[in-house]
C-alpha cells in the first residue's frame, strides 16, 4: 500500500508539467475528474486479493515440497540399510525398472511368497488378488510362480504392484491429469480380456478402477497416446519388452482357450453325427432280428423248401448291420479321443491355475 501511494504521486508530479521541445511550459494543472479515486480504490483491492492468492500458492507449493521433502526423507531412511535380495534385483532388472522405479520398489521392500496361505494379507487390499499385492504402508507382497509355461508373470506382477506405489505417491492434480488420459486410452481399447477385468475392479470397488488402470496400462497395453508413452518412461527404459512378457503368458492361456473352443465344436458336430449314425445301427439290429424271427419261423415250417434266397438277403443285411456297427464303433472312438483331448486341456488349465493363484478361479488381477 506504502509503495502504491508513492506511484500514484511520482505519477501526478510528473504529468503536471508539459515539454514542448526543450523550452518547459508553464505548469498545467491535472485535472482527475470524479471517478478516479474509485480507480484507485479498485486497483487497491485488486492488489489484495493478488497478495492473498500469492500468499495461498506460496502456502501450498511449501506444502507440496515439504511432504515431498519428508517422503524423500523417509525414503531415504528405509533404503539406508536396505539390500534387495537376487531375486527381487532380478525382477527390478527384468521388468527394465529405472532409478525412480527401483526406489519405489525397494522402498515397498517386496516379498515373494511360496505358500498359497501367505497372500491373505492381500485380501483385504484388492478384491481379485491372486499374484501379488501393493498394500499401503505394508509393502509389496509377490505369489512365487515357478512353471516354466508362465515365465514372465512375477515380472509384470512385480511392475504392477510397483506402478500402484506410484499413482499413489501422485499429488490429487497429477492423479487427474493421468486418469483423463487413461480413461481416453480405455475408450478405444479393443482388449476383451481387459476390459472385462476393468469391468470386475469398477463392479467390486469403483475406487480402485484409476489405480489399476495404471498399473495394467503401463504393462499390458502396447499401444498407448504419447503422453501416457513419456509418463511410463519415467518407470520404465523398455516397457514394451515388460508387455512382451505378459503377451507371452497371456498367449498360453489364449492358445488352450482356442483349442478348448475348437474341440468343443468339434465335439457338438460328432455328437450329432454319432447319434443319427446310432439311430440308424439301432433300426437296423431291429430289422436283422426281424428277418432272422421270420426266416427260422419259415424254415421250421417248411424245412423242405429252398430258401436260398431269403437266406442271401438276411445275410447281406447282417452285412450291412455290421458295416454301421463298425462306423459306430469308429466314429465313437474318435469321439471319445476328443473328449480326452478337450479333457487333458481343461486339466492343463487348471494346473495353470493352481500355479498362479491361490484357490479358485483365475481373474489374471493384481
Amino acid at each position: 500500500m506504502h509503495q502504491l501511494k508513492n506511484l500514484w504521486l511520482i505519477g501526478v508530479k510528473a504529468e503536471s508539467q508539459v515539454f514542448h521541445g526543450n523550452t518547459a511550459q508553464s505548469p498545467v494543472r491535472v485535472v482527475f475528474g470524479k471517478n478516479y479515486p474509485s480507480l484507485i480504490l479498485l486497483l487497491l483491492r485488486s492488489m489484495k486479493r493478488l497478495k492473498r492468492h500469492l500468499v495461498t500458492a506460496i502456502v501450498i507449493a511449501v506444502v507440496i515440497i515439504g511432504i515431498r521433502f519428508t517422503q524423500d526423507l523417509e525414503d531415504w531412511s528405509k533404503l539406508l540399510a536396505y539390500q534387495p535380495p537376487p531375486d527381487i534385483a532380478k525382477l527390478a532388472t527384468m521388468t527394465t525398472m529405472t532409478d525412480t522405479a527401483r526406489r519405489l520398489f525397494y522402498v515397498n521392500q517386496p516379498q515373494i511368497e511360496t505358500s498359497k496361505s501367505s497372500l491373505n494379507l492381500c485380501k483385504g487390499s484388492e478384491h481379485t488378488i491372486v499374484l501379488g499385492c501393493y498394500v499401503a504402508s505394508k509393502g509389496i507382497f509377490l505369489q512365487a510362480v515357478t512353471d516354466p509355461r508362465l515365465q514372465g508373470v512375477m515380472e509384470v506382477t512385480a511392475a504392477h504392484e510397483m506402478l500402484h506405489a506410484a499413482y499413489y505417491r501422485m499429488s490429487l492434480l497429477e492423479q487427474t491429469q493421468i486418469n483423463k488420459q487413461l480413461q481416453a486410452e480405455l475408450s478405444k481399447l479393443q482388449n476383451s480380456r481387459i476390459l472385462k477385468l476393468v469391468e470386475t475392479y469398477g463392479n467390486q470397488d469403483p475406487r480402485s478402477v484409476d489405480s489399476e488402470l495404471h498399473s495394467i496400462f503401463g504393462t499390458e497395453v502396447r499401444d498407448l497416446s504419447p503422453e501416457l508413452s513419456a509418463h511410463y518412461r519415467n518407470y520404465f527404459t523398455d516397457r514394451l519388452s515388460l508387455v512382451a512378457l505378459s503377451e507371452r503368458y497371456e498367449g498360453v492361456f489364449t492358445t488352450l482357450k482356442d483349442k478348448a473352443k475348437t474341440l468343443s465344436q468339434q465335439l457338438v458336430t460328432q455328437n450329432s453325427a454319432l447319434e443319427q449314425l446310432a439311430a440308424q445301427v439301432k433300426q437296423e439290429a431291429k430289422m436283422v432280428e426281424i428277418e432272422r424271427s421270420n426266416l427260422q419261423t419259415t424254415i421250421v415250417a417248411n424245412p423242405q423248401s429252398d430258401y436260398s434266397f431269403r437266406v442271401t438277403s438276411f445275410n447281406d443285411r447282417v452285412r450291412n448291420y455290421n458295416q454301421l456297427f463298425a462306423q459306430l464303433k469308429q466314429q465313437t472312438a474318435s469321439y471319445n479321443q476328443l473328449v480326452t483331448e478337450r479333457n487333458s486341456i481343461t486339466l492343463e488349465e487348471r494346473s495353470l491355475v493352481e500355479s498362479l493363484e491361490n484357490k479358485s478361479a483365475r481373474q489374471v488381477a493384481r
